[in-house]
């Protein structure tokens, strides 16, 4: 007599096998004939991926289900319309591995000689003439200016597009529209889960950050756990992984690939990526380092792609040069792409998504100095007394006609030329001033709250 266990079990599977195209699990219920409860079926749906029996694909709200015989480039869709235009025909090839189902490919842990290998300013993961190319369309003023000018020109922009692109990268279900809803008025998308929501709002703090603070950021630990703590915060069961590295294994979905779980190991090798990465002089060599190390490492309990592709993003914004915001990359090309450096350690795919996500990024902020308008000398000219006497403001809590007095006496004090206008521009910032600006300020977040809490 068959078990009630094992009869769903096999009316699960003979309903996946007439469904190839693949069903929600919401889908897999209403053909059931049985009355199974969602935790139930979710526990068998688990049961039966983990045993090979059927396949997944996608996450969360976008997870699918699919019969063990489909091929894995049926589900993966590893190779997309658009990858003949990313990926060279020798990458293409390299890339049929994916074809193999997950569970007959070899298992593959963390390779430490990949990193203990690379010499900064020796090895090169991008060949010169790339970087010399990149770099030409790129590039975005013909003289130095302070760090993040052109990021802070196209702010908007960018962090509706990178907001966008990253979480789409992640299977978010928004549009570009209902991004920028979000983005620009808080809007929320009827239909979509919170959840989705909150992963843009975090890219949008995230990406005011780097923007704000890019003169003072550095590429060390404090940065980037500082950045994942941004994007990760309340989408983790644990509110303590955010911005630290992990103490839990962890396993990446559809990969062979088995990330290291010793902490210690992690916390070393996560320093030794970013003290090699700080060495790097070239922008696009160090971009590309941190976004398939990050990647690689895994260093967080989740939110490790999203943060190595807004941490790749740190050299451009801090030398004016266009940001890579992913535009037009699929979410099939981009997994394929990185499971060939998890699983063969093949860096081409990647490197010409990254080049190819680039060119296609420069284009889309193609915008012409006459635009820009011209940068305020005076505004670069007294960047740190601006920011001293912001400190001071919010330390000693002024607003209004104190705040205006404090700022005008500072001026005669430090011989300040102009002090209206050094007063005008002062009052501007602080009337913006938020948590992810406060870097560089020599303040902490409770008395930034305090003064907040007054000033409304």
């Amino acid at each position: 007599m068959v078990s009630k266990v094992q009869a769903e079990i096999e009316e699960i599977i003979a309903i996946l096998q007439k469904n190839p195209e693949g069903l929600s699990r919401g889908k897999v219920s209403e053909y059931m004939k049985f009355s199974i409860n969602t935790k139930t079926l979710q526990r068998r749906l688990s049961r039966l991926v983990d045993a090979n029996l059927i396949a997944k694909q996608g996450e969360k709200k976008a997870t699918k289900y699919y019969p063990s015989n489909v091929s894995q480039t049926k589900i993966k869709g590893h190779l997309t319309d658009m990858s003949s235009q990313i990926f060279s025909s020798k990458s293409q090839k390299s890339l049929k591995f994916l074809d193999t189902p997950r569970y007959a490919r070899e298992k593959v842990s963390y390779n430490r000689e990949l990193l203990d290998s690379y010499v900064s300013n020796k090895t090169a993961y991008v060949p010169n003439s790339l970087r010399m190319q990149l770099f030409k369309e790129g590039k975005r003023f013909d003289k130095t200016l302070a760090a993040g000018t052109y990021a802070r020109q196209i702010c908007q922009r960018l962090l509706i597009d990178l907001s966008y692109n990253s979480s789409r990268l992640e299977g978010n279900a928004y549009s570009k529209l209902d991004t920028q809803k979000l983005v620009e008025e808080g809007i929320t998308a009827e239909g979509k889960v919170y959840e989705e929501a909150v992963m843009i709002l975090n890219h949008k703090e995230a990406i005011v950050f780097l923007v704000e603070n890019a003169q003072e950021i550095e590429l060390n630990s404090l940065t980037i756990r500082n950045l994942h703590h941004l994007l990760a915060q309340d989408l983790l069961a644990n509110p303590d992984a955010c911005g630290n590295v992990r103490s839990i294994e962890v396993d990446i979905e559809q990969s062979t690939y088995k990330p290291i779980n010793n902490p210690h190991q992690l916390k070393e090798l996560f320093e030794l990526i970013l003290f090699k990465a700080r060495k790097i002089e070239d922008p696009f060599e160090q971009s590309f380092f941190l976004l398939v190390h990050l990647s690689y490492l895994q260093a967080f309990e989740d939110v490790n792609k999203r943060t190595s592709r807004l941490s790749c993003n740190i050299p451009f914004i801090k030398e004016n040069l266009c940001p890579l915001s992913f535009i037009d990359v699929s979410r099939e090309d981009y997994t394929a792409a990185l499971l060939a450096f998890y699983e063969k350690n093949n860096i081409e795919p990647m490197l010409e998504l990254f080049s190819w996500s680039y060119l296609r990024s420069c284009a889309q902020y193609g915008v012409v100095k006459k635009s820009l308008g011209e940068i305020d000398a005076f505004r670069i000219q007294y960047r740190q007394q601006r920011k001293e006497v912001m400190g001071l403001v919010v330390q000693k809590n002024l607003h209004g006609k104190k705040a205006e007095d404090f700022i005008e006496h500072f001026c005669q004090q430090y011989t300040i030329k102009d002090a209206a206008k050094f007063t005008a521009m002062t009052l501007a910032d602080l009337s913006i001033l938020h948590a992810g600006a406060m870097i560089g300020l020599g303040i902490t977040e409770a008395q930034l709250n305090q003064w907040l809490e007054k000033k409304f």
